[in-house]
Order: structure tokens, then C-alpha cells, then sequence
């Protein structure tokens, strides 16, 4: 019988591919699971809407850790979360507004855009069951902490120094990781898959050994210390890369799954 009880997995670019893409021995792999004793939880920077979207794709009944590790929820009840409060929210927004940086914020489970450009939230949103708002300001909107504040930088360099200007500024209060090669995710410095992980191996009263983790990206870091077991997808962070016991070429390889199937199946 296996000793892992848990498998917590990003999505994009683990699971799945950026474009919500996946090949077919996934798919089988995680009915697999599905009908095991060990319970998949699906761990993404995605809202709960994706990732909901995500779960009932895949008939999966855990709850789900979302917004970057802020919050953790069933579908009707929230079980952990670390938000941004208001004020300092409000402050990363002027910040990244000067910086003529494409924002999203997300709060109530709702994301708002107040500059509506197609082609960045077609990206985004397709393929993902994902839905936004946009408004003329985000001053409009009812704010009721922040789950996620997420930049939108394409151009390399630009996406470096707004990173370690932001983290040499609020490193002590925000955790601020990149998710992708144009996302920027800010959280409450506490909101990370990491503590989101150490939150369910409390709720589940499971140990290290009986965790094992999977992603691709320096995002995926602390969830993949707090398990017993990581497997890194890609070489996307040389840390996560470092960190990890097991390694894949790629998410199309299905290599992740071989994995998966050898050490919690036991096939």
C-alpha cells in the first residue's frame, strides 16, 4: 500500500499546459487516483472560479487551494485564507499604474481589469472557465481585501526590475513569485501553496512522508519543501529544480505520470 495520502499539484504547466491543454494519460491517470485511497489537491494561482472549472473537470471532490495559495475552499465554504488588506492593495495599484503595467485585482471571488485588453484577457480567460469585470477605476470597486493582485509584464526585463523593486519594497508584508514568463503574482505574505499545504497536512493530521507535491514553477518552491516528496515539471526554476526529488522533461512528456503511477499507485 502506499504511503502517500496526498498529492498536491499546480496546474498550468503541470497538469496541464498554459493553453488548459492535457494529454489523455493524465486524464486516466487522475480517474485513477480519483478511485484511490489518496486524495489530489489541485494547488494554482488561478481564482476559484478556474480553479473550480479545473476540479469538476477532472471529478475532483478535495477542496481546492486558489489564488496562489491564499485561500483554500470548498465549494461552499472557505476553510483558510490570508488576504491583502485594503490599504496596502491600494498601494501596489498606484505602483503598478505608474508603471503602465496591465493589472488584474481579485476580490469576492470576482476579478476586476480597468484597462480591458482583449488580447491579454482572451489569454487569460479561454480554455480557463474563467469570467472578469472591467471598470473605468478600480476605486470603483467594493473591495473586501485582496485574494491576489496579478501583473501582467511581457517584456523580460521590465518583468525583472518590477520584481525586485516590489520584493526589495514589501518583502516583509507580501510574497510576490513569479507564475509565468509574464505573470507577477502579489499576495499576503503568509498566502503561499506552501502554507496552504501546511494548513491541510494539519486538517487531514498527515506527515510529511505521506505528501507528495508537484510543479514547474519558483511559485511551486515552499509547497514543494513542505511535502515529503517533490517532483519538479520542466526547468523553469533552478531552485524548484534543486529542491526536487524527481524530475520531468516537460507536461507533455508524461513523465509526471509515470511518476505518480510508480510511487502512489504502486503500478
Amino acid at each position: 500500500m502506499t504511503k502517500f495520502k496526498l498529492w498536491i499539484s499546480d496546474i498550468d504547466g503541470t497538469l496541464m499546459n498554459y493553453d488548459s491543454s492535457y494529454t489523455p494519460e493524465m486524464s486516466e491517470l487522475i480517474n485513477k487516483i480519483n478511485k484511490s485511497n489518496t486524495k489530489l489537491v489541485i494547488a494554482t494561482g488561478r481564482m476559484y472560479m478556474g480553479a473550480k472549472f479545473v476540479a469538476d473537470k477532472f471529478n475532483i471532490k478535495t477542496p481546492v487551494v486558489c489564488y496562489q495559495g491564499a485561500v483554500v475552499r470548498t465549494e461552499d465554504k472557505v476553510l483558510w485564507q490570508s488576504l491583502i488588506n485594503n490599504e496596502l492593495g491600494k498601494e501596489i495599484i498606484e505602483y503598478l499604474r505608474k508603471r503602465k503595467v496591465h493589472t488584474h485585482i481579485y476580490t469576492n471571488d470576482i476579478l476586476y481589469v480597468e484597462d480591458d485588453n482583449k488580447e491579454i484577457m482572451r489569454q487569460y480567460c479561454e480554455g480557463r472557465g474563467t469570467t472578469y469585470k472591467y471598470v473605468k477605476s478600480f476605486d470603483e470597486v467594493d473591495i473586501n481585501g485582496f485574494a491576489k493582485i496579478l501583473a501582467v509584464i511581457q517584456d523580460k526585463d521590465l518583468m525583472l526590475e518590477i520584481k525586485n523593486d516590489l520584493i526589495n519594497k514589501y518583502s516583509d508584508v507580501l510574497t510576490i513569485v513569479q507564475s509565468s514568463p509574464i505573470y507577477l503574482e502579489i499576495n499576503n505574505k503568509n498566502a503561499s501553496k506552501g502554507n496552504a499545504l501546511k494548513f491541510l497536512k494539519e486538517y487531514w493530521n498527515l506527515t510529511d512522508n505521506e505528501v507528495i507535491a508537484s510543479g514547474d514553477q519558483d511559485n511551486d518552491l515552499d509547497m514543494i519543501l513542505a511535502s515529503g516528496t517533490g517532483i519538479c515539471v520542466g526547468k523553469n526554476s533552478k531552485e524548484l529544480y534543486n529542491a526536487s526529488k524527481y524530475h520531468c522533461e516537460s507536461v507533455n512528456s508524461n513523465e509526471l505520470v509515470k511518476i505518480i503511477e510508480s510511487l502512489v499507485l504502486c503500478e
